[in-house]
């Protein structure tokens, strides 16, 4: 598989490699869309671990003032924290074919080159997304986000980012190495955001056994809905899932009795049950129980707010230590 991490380090490399008077006009015009007047000299700090968002990325010192005009770290773990539940919501569909989830570290790298920029000792400006990146991330998320109450803001209009050049970070994106066609329905994130995010815009809602597997569907042999509305509703044995509706997305599952399952499907025009969304059944996991315990008394048409007050709570958190 190829690695990920390439074009953010081809980009570091570069920097090293580049003359130092074109790195430093480049940089000078681009900063300059952002911000000007800044009150501090920029410095280099280590991302912090109660940095959630940006903790783990493919570098480990940032920049502050960081893009945004934050100037400490406290600030910045404040101020992206409300990020951390629509970054866990998973909110691009079209990465069904490939073996990680793209569009996810795609969102994870935009904000974080603004939150937490990279910083090299080499250079005194800033590092800017790219506006293919911005764009990729503002197309694939900005539905979703309205949906649930948050608009696309201002600070991130994607006209303020330089066009693609080797002085900015651009969008990953997938190898044909990379491509093993797992269907988006079997390679979910298992977020409490994404799974609660499924169960509602779903119409069936199974805790399955599988019995019989193929390339484009399961067959399954016992399940009972958690859908609240039609809880007691067991349905039928040999009911048939399709993985998607596209060819030749297979998705790796088994029909071992002792395995679970959790499935959400949609009925099509045709009236074959589509998945939206098939893992195993994971009792240990916090966030999926703490997903599942939820389906009981979830209210869907509230499920923005509780989003959004979940944002509040978590920087309402980091503001209180």
């Amino acid at each position: 598989m190829a690695n990920a991490n390439w074009p953010l380090l081809q980009l570091i490399l570069h920097l090293y490699l580049f003359p130092l008077p074109i790195q430093t006009a480049y940089i000078s015009e681009s900063w300059a869309m952002l911000t000007s007047d800044r009150p501090s000299a920029p410095k280099c700090v280590e991302i912090p671990r109660n940095l959630t968002l940006c903790y783990g990325i493919q570098y480990s010192t940032m920049r502050l003032p960081n893009l945004l005009e934050h100037e400490t770290v406290d600030e910045v773990i404040e101020q992206a924290a409300p990020w951390i539940p629509l970054h866990r919501l998973n909110c691009h569909p079209d990465t069904q074919r490939t073996r990680t989830n793209i569009t996810f570290r795609n969102f994870q790298l935009f904000l974080c080159s603004l939150f937490a920029p990279v910083c090299l000792a080499t250079l005194d400006r800033a590092i800017l997304p790219c506006r293919s990146l911005c764009t990729a991330v503002q197309q694939g998320c900005e539905g979703r986000m309205r949906q649930y109450g948050f608009p696309w803001p201002e600070m991130l209009s994607c006209k303020k980012y330089p066009t693609d050049n080797d002085m900015c970070i651009g969008a990953v994106s997938a190898k044909s190495s990379d491509l093993n066609h797992t269907c988006q329905s079997c390679s979910q994130i298992g977020t409490y955001e994404n799974i609660l995010d499924h169960y509602c815009r779903s119409q069936i809602v199974l805790k399955a056994r599988i019995g019989t597997v193929n390339e484009s569907h399961v067959k399954v042999r016992k399940a009972r809905s958690l859908k609240r509305a039609d809880r007691k509703r067991s349905v039928v044995r040999d009911t048939v899932i399709h993985f998607s509706d596209e060819n030749g997305c297979p998705c790796p599952v088994t029909g071992r009795k002792d395995v679970r399952f959790l499935i959400m499907a949609d009925q099509n025009d045709k009236g074959d049950f589509v998945a939206n969304l098939i893992m195993p059944w994971k009792n240990k996991d916090k966030p999926f129980k703490k997903a599942v315990r939820s389906f009981r008394k979830l209210n869907c048409q509230s499920l923005g707010r509780e989003i959004r007050e979940s944002a509040y709570r978590m920087s309402a958190r980091r503001n209180a230590h």
